[in-house]
């Protein structure tokens, strides 16, 4: 029996595969395609997506590929309104463009290296679950079938989801859109290519229809610069019916001569002749979402999930990060080191949907805006546009919104745990990144780290960071001690990662402290660690909140800061004593086995 089953070897069930294995976990990836997909489609990774992939340390695989965008310029009729720069508190402050082929042939590199292997053209056909596991039905290319059993089965299978479909009641509801699109991947020529040739995604408003030309890169070194064109090829409008349509038409396609009518029309009176395509396709949009993410022990992710617009670029990046959620949840309870496994489970389809909710209400609003036939609207985006442009907030706005970068936990998440209001960052927060941190015990070299890079890593830990740092003039921090104590008496360290941050001029000596000093070397090395500027703009100490309370009288508080695998907060405060440690500890044991 396999811990999970995957249906689906797209990014996203790819990205889930890798973190599975990566945690110890036999998984069955299966997928119904004879290979990963030839075509492009899916291109854009936002900042927090390759924050993501950064955090699981694999980010690097994926840009040495990808073309760096510096933001997007939008267009009125030819006419340039203005630019928004990719801007951000990100470690990724700037557009990523990678084919989906890419992304997906690197994933399935990854997963070699883990030796997992995917079983191409094996397709899903039914399932059943009992209260321990499920058991799949898969059909072979052959024609033959084979049962499977597993502990979960995960639906990574696209907008027409088996996984979905085998379980009755649960819907994939929404509505399909009748326009046809267009993309196709092409090399651009004539006389105005240089506007397109400056790392930006360009985007064109028009009476008849937008279009947008996105870099691509080159396929090859030295080779042509490709371009992905994007447009659509009638005006805006819903279908009669209620049938899934999402995605590909893999039976019609276009000529590359109607597509550089079109895109002329609605960039003139500038001018670019696509050639030599790569890839030509025809597809439709609907927006969808799954009336719940989980089933017992079936789970959707990605697009068996929710499905919208590629307006914006949000679809995989949705689904990877859904992958990102899920993962370490599963894992958990598939090592039975959770203490309320339906409580964490579920609380993936809390967090999650909500997030799918307000993606598809954006992006439908700038589809039917952007995609009308129609003057009035068209002069309603140029103004919408015009505004967005001459103000750096709203710019700003909307490009880390873009990025996903605003992207937050629920405040109706069961994992999250609000103290009262204090200028510590919040529950439900991504962790930002900080200044250098020296580690404490000195072996044969300096060794210095980032908060992100002392975390880095596919694991299922809670990282619970103490941050005992305050001025100078005042005496070290008295409850170091404690916090250690009552932490190792409370948590393994199958569950959590103790941080330990402490000011260098109050630590005395580069030594593991007096009263962690019997714990064994390598448990702990990379435990403790030194600032040496608190009052720095990326300190970790600022980036927490905590300088606002370095001078509070009669005693500057320490700071419990813990941070869930997929690096969001999920509960922070301040420390006057020992029994705020013990209140601070206490809310991870409601859903993560406390040590008995």
């Amino acid at each position: 029996m396999f811990d999970v089953l995957i249906s689906g070897a797209g990014p996203v069930g790819l990205f889930f595969a890798y973190q599975l294995v990566s945690l110890g976990h036999s998984v069955y990836l299966c997928d119904k395609g004879a290979g990963p997909t030839d075509q492009s489609r899916a291109i854009l990774m936002t900042s927090r997506t390759l924050e993501t992939l950064d955090n699981r340390g694999i980010a690097h695989h994926f840009l040495k590929h990808a073309v760096v965008a510096q933001g997007t310029q939008a267009f009125n009729q030819g006419y340039l309104i203005g630019t928004l720069d990719a801007v951000g508190d990100t470690t990724f402050p700037h557009m990523t463009c990678l084919p989906q082929h890419k992304t997906e042939a690197i994933f399935a590199d990854l997963l070699q290296q883990k030796s997992l292997a995917i079983h191409r053209q094996t397709a899903l056909e039914s399932y059943t679950q009992s209260s321990d596991y499920i058991e799949a039905v898969l059909k072979k290319a052959d024609g033959s079938t084979e049962v499977i059993q597993a502990k979960y089965i995960i639906g990574a299978d696209g907008s027409h989801s088996v996984v979905r479909k085998c379980t009755e009641g649960w819907t994939y509801e929404g509505y399909s859109v009748a326009t046809r699109f267009a993309m196709a991947d092409v090399v651009l020529q004539g006389k105005d290519v240089s506007k397109f040739m400056n790392s930006r995604v360009s985007a064109f408003s028009h009476p008849k229809g937008s279009s947008a030309i996105i870099p691509l890169g080159r396929h090859v070194p030295k080779g042509p610069y490709y371009h992905r064109i994007v447009c659509n090829l009638e005006p805006y409008e819903l279908e009669q019916h209620d049938n899934t349509t999402h995605g590909v038409m893999r039976e019609t396609t276009v000529p590359l001569s109607q597509i550089h009518q079109i895109v002329s029309e609605r960039i003139a009176p500038l001018q670019v002749i696509p050639s030599d395509p790569t890839w030509i396709s025809l597809f439709r949009v609907n927006e969808r979402k799954a009336n719940g993410y989980r089933r017992r022990r079936a789970l959707l992710v990605g697009d068996a999930a929710h499905c919208h617009s590629p307006v914006g670029g949000q679809g995989m990046n949705l689904g990877l990060q859904d992958a990102d959620n899920l993962a370490w949840k599963l894992s958990l309870v598939l090592n039975g080191l959770s203490s309320d496994p339906d409580k964490l489970l579920d609380s993936y389809s809390i967090e999650r949907e909500p997030i799918a909710e307000q993606t598809l209400k954006s992006t439908g609003s700038m589809t039917r805006v952007g995609f009308g036939y129609s003057y009035l609207l068209a002069t309603i985006g140029y103004y919408v546009m015009s505004a967005i442009m001459a103000v750096e907030r709203i710019r700003t706005f909307a490009m880390t919104q873009m990025m996903q970068l605003r992207v937050q936990i629920p405040k109706e998440s069961p994992l999250l745990f609000p103290t009262k209001k204090t200028d510590l960052i919040q529950p439900g927060q991504y962790l930002f990144e900080s200044a250098l941190l020296r580690k404490r015990i000195l072996t044969d070299r300096m060794d210095r780290r980032t908060i992100r890079d002392i975390l880095r890593g596919c694991r299922v830990q809670h990282a619970i960071i103490w941050i005992g740092s305050r001025p100078s003039r005042r005496v070290q921090c008295p409850w170091t001690r404690d916090f250690w104590t009552k932490l190792r008496a409370s948590y393994s360290s199958k569950v959590v990662q103790p941080v330990v941050i402490e000011s260098t001029w109050h630590t005395n000596d580069n030594r593991a402290p007096s009263y962690a000093e019997n714990e064994p070397e390598d448990s702990i090395e990379d435990v403790f660690w030194l600032e040496d500027h608190w009052d720095i703009h990326d300190s970790v100490s600022k980036r927490v909140g905590l300088t606002e309370h370095m001078w509070d009288k009669p005693e500057t508080p320490a700071a419990i800061v813990i941070v869930r695998p997929d690096m969001y907060v999920a509960h922070s405060a301040l420390i006057r004593s020992t029994s705020d440690i013990d209140s601070a500890l206490e809310v991870l044991g409601t859903y993560v086995q406390k040590d008995n």
